[in-house]
């Protein structure tokens, strides 16, 4: 790895853009964020990729926590 030392670390996060519908208008459900940064403003749900992790999973377990 040390071919690769040079360069800068990527974070990939995902976002889980849940869509209702109630009859008669459509619906987006967010959350209040609990924590720094944007603390008590409203969300996406969503979080980091981890290692050994595809986007499929991690969207999986974002949406189940």
């Amino acid at each position: 790895m040390n071919k690769y030392s040079g360069q800068k670390r990527v974070l990939v996060a995902v976002d889980c853009v849940i869509f209702g519908f109630d009859g008669e208008d459509y619906k987006i459900l967010l959350i209040k964020r609990g924590f720094s940064p944007e603390k008590d403003k409203w969300s996406l749900m969503g979080g980091f990729l981890q290692a050994e992790e595809s986007l499929e999973e991690a969207a999986n377990r974002v949406l189940k926590q």
